[in-house]
């Protein structure tokens, strides 16, 4: 199933569980046209005509993009389909089932605030009981057999909890998506996409923790960019915004997988690579130090070019991240006393 250009990302969810139950909903009315046609229903077969024509409509709706005018039909269209064939038909043939899956559908509608969605809950509910009190033990003029009644009513029920079953996988995976999406801004950093110093942070405990107990080196290094403000001064801050995605993009590709990178603070960034010692870590970031001050970088058609200083420590076992992050800060401080454009520690 492909996403129109006219469904935003945001909204693909909703349009999703409407595109799927829309199907559904026209090929239930669809299918009802000949069965009532069949029953001697002729009234019935031309109500669902017109019912399959309101669900194309709002899966058309859904389509365009107006995923809320389409849950509307459709929840609309059920209710009034019920009214009708519930009085006809009888309670025992279950065409009331229907509304239940009309409840959960209601959330993917973002015009309806809680207090809506209590109050079309309530309505439904006093619609249904309404309809067993008028419809349960009454006389219709329709006759049909037992065994009709009772194979139109398992139908019902299996296409009621269908309905049911696809809203709530749907919104199951709606609410999946948005706890990784809270998960993922709780732990990088909105500008880049790295991680951000909180959860760097507590990657470096958990670092901590593994090498002591394997006995393994890891190492860190504070990289900065040199002379950031001139690009902000120079240019504005849309270019030190690009420079720092560019640049957090570029250093992330470089890195080995298992190595973790950081924005650390304004244009610095810090890189912790485990199971690396100063030796290794040393050629590492003289490989990307190297590599970045060969690239140019364009934007509104300025080119630019960018180096950076490195600052690097080993982490020693008996000594605490604070203190592994202090010396490598000042390995930071030092190369860019010594000129910049350097690997220093």
């Amino acid at each position: 199933m492909k996403r129109t250009d006219k469904v935003l990302q945001i909204n693909y969810r909703s349009y999703l569980v409407i595109n799927t139950i829309g199907y559904l909903g026209i090929a239930v009315h669809l299918a009802l046209i000949p069965l009532f046609f069949f029953l001697g229903l002729e009234f019935l077969s031309f109500l669902n005509l017109f019912s399959s024509f309101i669900w194309i409509t709002g899966w058309r709706v859904n389509q365009l993009g107006n995923h809320d005018l389409a849950i509307t039909l459709m929840i609309s269209e059920v209710i009034l389909h019920t009214l009708f064939v519930v009085p006809i038909v009888g309670w025992h043939a279950g065409f009331q089932y229907y509304l239940l899956g009309a409840i959960p559908f209601s959330l993917f509608n973002n015009k309806f605030d809680g207090k809506s969605i209590i109050l079309i809950s309530v309505g439904l509910c006093i619609t249904f009981v309404a309809l067993d009190v008028i419809t349960h033990d009454a006389l219709h003029t329709v006759a049909l057999s037992s065994n009709v009644i009772r194979l139109i009513n398992y139908i019902n029920i299996v296409i009621s909890f269908s309905a049911v079953g696809l809203i709530s996988y749907y919104f199951r995976l709606a609410s999946i998506t948005l706890e990784q999406q809270l998960e993922q801004l709780a732990n990088t950093d909105s500008l880049t996409g790295l991680y951000n110093r909180r959860r760097m942070q507590e990657m470096l405990e958990t670092q901590k923790a593994l090498s002591s107990r394997n006995r393994s080196d890891f190492t860190l290094i504070f990289v900065d960019i040199d002379h950031f403000k001139k690009f902000n001064d120079t240019y504005g801050h849309s270019c030190g915004d690009y420079i720092l995605c560019e640049v957090a993009f570029f250093m992330r590709n470089h890195l080995r997988q298992g190595d973790a990178i950081a924005r650390w603070g304004g244009e610095e960034f810090l890189i912790m690579l485990p199971n690396t010692d100063i030796k290794g870590a040393r050629t590492i970031a003289e490989k990307i130090r190297k590599a970045i001050a060969e690239k140019r970088f364009h934007l509104a058609g300025q080119e630019f070019s960018v180096t950076m200083t490195f600052g690097l420590t080993q982490h020693e076992e008996n000594d605490s991240i604070d203190e592994s992050l202090k010396r490598a800060d000042d390995a930071l401080y030092k190369g860019k006393e010594a000129g910049r454009n350097l690997v220093m520690g």
